[in-house]
């Protein structure tokens, strides 16, 4: 079972983050998005993942035709 983030938590994560003049509602805010990213991050099926999974993303200018 995912242990959902506590209040006190996502103010201590705030804070290490610098976010030291968030309203009430902010934090309220934050700790409702942050719970929806643990439930959203639980359910992936991530155990047989390695680096070696991870996407790369290569941009490439394309060749004008005007050279």
């Amino acid at each position: 079972m995912l242990k959902e983030v506590t209040l006190e938590e996502v103010r201590a994560l705030a804070a290490r983050a610098g976010l030291t003049r968030l309203t009430e509602e902010h934090v309220q805010q934050l700790l409702q998005a942050t719970q929806a990213a643990q439930r959203r991050r639980a359910v992936l099926p991530t155990a047989n993942l390695t680096p070696a999974d991870e996407p790369s993303h290569v941009f490439r200018l394309r060749e004008s035709a005007e050279r």
